[in-house]
Parts: structure tokens; sequence; C-alpha cells
């Protein structure tokens, strides 16, 4: 008898244990934004988590972690439970960046990708009267005038200076790199003829590339961009840049399989739902893809910011 009560008690252990996976979530689910309120992650984050809400069937709650270009943020997330209860958002570039400069306590391994939903892509313009119709135009020039060509960039350490970074890699040239303060400043060189060419992302141009004051000479994403069709991308101009800005969400790796599998269908229920794609209209880049997808490309983001930091002159 005394065996037979102890059976019934692990029994009942283990039953109440997969119950509690089984009935995940049983309580509201934190979103970590390592950003400030009213920011562009901030901003998909709310929009996301008003819809996710809907399918997960628990409030979302929304937790700002800003500092240090998100580092703090990022670590929060990987040192979180892994229970499903803390989940968070992660950009890029910035995401590998900390861990190529080596002062990150977290790796890409310290993540499980949910779902990206934003990407904007880098791109290379040039004034409309540049006599560079094509990055093979610029990359002969470059090579026939060494240490001439000039390119604006947002900064050391960012997305825009990465992709030069690749793109003298790839081509085999050197770029005068140009820090600026911003996206306005970046565009009045390059719209003034001061510089040669920017590296900016689509959103920041697409103004000027609708009204023809900047020329597009190549985006640097895998496929072309949806909304530039006839712009081609690097790679199938022979220069493999590969470069965006992107959001999406991870979680703290170790969740249990059945956990992770019910927030993946969560995010996904809440990113087809049409209301959210009516909403997110003029405000959001949508790039949605999720799992071992999202999970390759921020891999790939790693060592594509590992190689541009070992060549990088800062």
């Amino acid at each position: 008898m005394r065996k037979l009560g102890l059976l019934c008690v692990l029994l009942g252990v283990v039953c109440f244990a997969g119950g509690a996976f089984a009935s995940y979530p049983e309580k509201p689910v934190t979103i970590i934004v390592p950003s400030n309120a009213g920011g562009g992650t901030d901003t998909m984050a709310r929009l996301v988590a008003k819809f996710a809400e809907k399918h997960l069937g628990q409030p979302i709650v929304i937790v700002n972690k800003p500092g240090a270009g998100g580092q703090i943020g990022f670590e929060y997330i990987a040192r979180a439970k892994p229970d499903g209860y803390t989940i968070g958002c992660i950009y890029t570039p910035h995401v590998a960046a900390h861990v190529s400069a080596g002062r990150a306590q977290y790796t890409m391994d310290s993540f499980a990708p949910i779902a990206n939903v934003v990407t904007d892509p880098g791109i290379v313009v040039v004034h409309p009267d540049s006599p560079f119709k094509t990055l093979g135009d610029l990359v002969a020039f470059a090579k026939e005038n060494p240490g001439k060509l000039t390119g604006s960039t947002s900064g050391p350490g960012g997305d825009d200076d990465f992709a030069l970074r690749q793109l003298e890699k790839a081509a085999g040239i050197s770029i005068n790199a140009v820090p600026s303060k911003g996206s306005s400043e970046q565009k009045a060189a390059i719209m003034g003829a001061h510089l040669d060419m920017a590296f900016m992302n689509v959103s920041q141009v697409d103004a000027q590339l609708e009204s023809g004051e900047l020329r597009p000479l190549g985006v640097m994403t895998k496929n072309r961009w949806n909304t530039l069709p006839d712009v081609p991308t690097c790679s199938e101009q022979g220069y493999v840049v590969l470069s965006d800005s992107s959001r999406g969400f991870a979680a703290p790796a170790g969740l249990p399989d059945d956990v992770m599998t019910k927030i993946i269908e969560v995010f996904d229920a809440a990113l087809k739902d049409p209301e959210f794609i009516q909403a997110s209209k003029g405000q959001l880049l949508l790039d949605v893809f999720q799992g071992e997808a999202y999970g390759e490309y921020l891999r790939t983001l790693q060592k594509n910011t590992d190689e541009a930091f070992a060549v990088a002159p800062w």
C-alpha cells in the first residue's frame, strides 16, 4: 500500500508538471524592449503585442530597458528564466555588434529566435548626376583612382559602416568612410554632391528615390526588395553585400519545446492577422520569417559583423 501510495504521488507530480506546460500561459507574458518608449522598436513591439494578446489568452506587458545601444536589454533577455514568461525584442546590427566588439555577456546561442517582423534594407545611393550608373562603374573608378572614392555612413559600428566594409572586401577596393550625425546629414551630403555615394536604409531615402533626387545603385538583400523591384541587389551585380536594420523577437535559449511551439504559433497568428497587416501599413517595413529561418539569418549576420570588425579601422 505504501508503494502504491508513493507511485500515486509520483504520477501526480508528473501529471502536474506536464499540465503546467500544457496549460501555458497561466499568467501575463513580459516583452523586454531594449530601447526607450516611443522609438521604432518600441512602437513595433507594442503593435505586435496588441495582436499577440488575442491569440495568447493572457496580457502582454511591455518593459523598456534602454541603454548601451541595446546591450542592457539584450543581456536581460538572454539571462531571463527560460519558461516563456519573459521574451524580448532584438534588433540589428546592434545585437551582433556587441558580440563582435567583445563587450556582450551573451552570444547568438543565448537566444531562441521567434520571428523577425521588420527589415529596413541597406542601399547604396548616389547623386542623380553621378557618372556611376551601376556598382560596377563605381568599383572601376575606385580601382583606377585609389584613395579617391568617398562614402557617407551613419558612423563607426553601424549597419551602414558594416555595409561599406563588406563592399570594400567584396570588390577589392578602398572607400573613404565619412561618418555623419544622422540620415538628414547623410542625405544633405549626397544630394549636394559633396560625396560620391551614401550607405543608407531604404526607409530613409524612399521619398528621394521616388522623386528622382537620388539614384539607387544596389540594395543589400538576397533578393530584390518588394518596393524597389527595378533596383538590382548588390549580390546580383557580383558583390555580396548583405546589410539591413531589422527588428524581431527572441526568447532566452532553453525553453521547453511545447512552450516554444506555442509562442511561435501565437506570433504566427498575430503577424498574419489581417487587422495587424492593415494597422502596420505605412508604419512598418514588414518582412516576416520565423524560427530556424530567423536563427539562420542571425547567425549569418553575426558572421558578417565579425568580419567587418576584423577589417574596420576603428
